[in-house]
């Protein structure tokens, strides 16, 4: 496969340099003001838009699409692994509807030193954000009873956030404006917006204010 070799040989040219080859050459579409730190990318599309960051010594496995929507950012250390259907994978092929896409919206941020397994879509809205450190989001499991794998997407609403070392398994829908606490393992969640989620495993806790500050942002960046 030339993507891995052209990437690598070109890791540490300047940043112009680098962008004018991986549009031209590997056919990713980066605005002019968006940026990639020192990070590979194995995905089969790539579309970064106006203001999206992808910081330092992220590793971007074989996704059908990696996409950062305007402002969004992905920190450093971060692990995406990924399942592209040109693979021709045996362990899902009865799934015609999997796609192994991460979807950034608008200001939209995932922190550093996450695991993310995108075997299944991984998206979130606008303004929400994976926070701290240390959690998985992972989209793929083994069913017992019929000793099979399977998988489902996992969606987190606009302005919801996830706290550090949190892990949220497959098929999980957390609704717009919404708040799971550090260290939850989410494994199903209550529709409602406003929650607070909380514990292990994650149960709704109370409602939170629709006046909150945080759920109302403008910008992306929390002074």
């Amino acid at each position: 496969m030339k993507t891995p070799l052209i990437q690598l040989l070109v890791l540490f040219l300047p940043w112009r340099l680098r962008r004018y080859v991986l549009t031209r050459m590997l056919g990713f579409s980066i605005d002019e003001t968006a940026r990639v730190g020192l990070s590979i990318i194995f995905a089969d599309q790539v579309t970064l838009a106006k203001g999206a960051r992808l910081g330092h010594f992220n590793y971007v496995g074989r996704l059908d699409l990696l996409q950062l929507d305007d402002d969004a950012t992905i920190g450093n250390f971060n692990w995406i692994t990924g399942l592209s259907r040109r693979l021709n994978s045996p362990f899902f092929v009865k799934k015609t509807n999997r796609r192994s896409d991460l979807v950034l919206g608008k200001c939209s941020m995932v922190a550093h030193q996450h695991y993310i397994d995108c075997t299944d879509r991984i998206v979130f809205g606008a303004f929400a954000g994976l926070a701290g450190a240390r959690s998985q989001l992972i989209t793929h499991g083994v069913e017992p009873i019929a000793s099979r794998q399977t998988c489902a997407p996992i969606m987190v609403g606009d302005f919801t956030m996830i706290g550090s070392g949190s892990i949220v398994l497959k098929g999980v829908k957390i609704p717009d404006r919404c708040i799971v606490s550090a260290g939850s393992v989410v494994g199903h969640a209550r529709p409602e917006p406003y929650s607070l989620i909380a514990g292990n495993p994650a149960a709704h806790v109370r409602t939170l204010p629709e006046t909150a500050k945080f759920f109302h942002r403008t910008e992306n960046t929390i002074y």
